[in-house]
């Protein structure tokens, strides 16, 4: 199997047959994407498993275990983060957060299969672009250099430098000055990354429109 996306609410529940559980623990030693996604559910598998009497969970639980994977709440845990990240008051970097499931924030981003949703930064900022960049599955940015800082902070998926290396929810990546590089979005759920920038950035590839 490629990535767990579909069955790790099941495995989380204990709800897999048993063929499809040890496919799933054999992926999950190898794969830490997988690894990053499935942390995530750890507390709702250790409070199932300790129960006394295994039961069947009913299922609104699954229901319930889907939708903070998947809706608008998804990404509260990144508040008081995002909150830093761009100098917002928690309260507003949670209503940050679930506007991302509104479609009507989003416009076209800077290269084909990507979307941007600016963001109102606080005076700390004041100067920087801010917004929550969020590239389809296999989009790739093309190489450019920044003419002045770059911050990322990964909330959802993830993405690969040109050079290899990987950047996975949580993880924050600052470019320098006059630094360059590309990167490309690895595979399962949308990349959202919030960013700052400062100053403008040149490309030194040519970008297909986005759509």
């Amino acid at each position: 199997m490629k990535h767990l996306d579909d069955i790790l609410p099941e495995w989380a529940l204990g709800t897999l047959d048993a063929q499809a559980h040890e496919a799933a623990e054999q992926h999950l030693a190898g794969c830490a994407r997988c690894q990053a996604e499935a942390a995530r559910l750890k507390p709702v598998r250790d409070g199932l498993t300790a129960l006394v009497v295994p039961v069947e969970p009913p299922p609104e639980v699954l229901a319930r275990v889907v939708a903070q994977m998947e809706g608008p709440g998804r990404l509260a845990r990144f508040a008081d983060r995002v909150a830093a990240f761009f100098d917002l008051t928690r309260e507003k970097a949670l209503q940050v957060l679930e506007s991302i499931s509104d479609p009507s924030v989003w416009m076209p981003g800077p290269v084909e299969g990507s979307e941007l949703m600016p963001v109102e930064a606080g005076p700390s900022r004041e100067g920087s672009l801010a917004g929550i960049l969020r590239l389809n599955p296999g989009v790739r940015y093309p190489r450019h250099t920044h003419h002045g800082r770059e911050w990322n902070l990964v909330l959802e998926g993830g993405f690969r430098e040109d050079g290899g290396h990987e950047v996975w929810p949580g993880e924050e990546l600052m470019k320098p000055e006059d630094s360059s590089h590309g990167f490309t979005a690895l595979d399962g759920p949308a990349c959202l990354c919030a960013s700052l920038l400062e100053g403008v950035t040149s490309f030194e590839e040519e970008m297909a429109p986005p759509s």
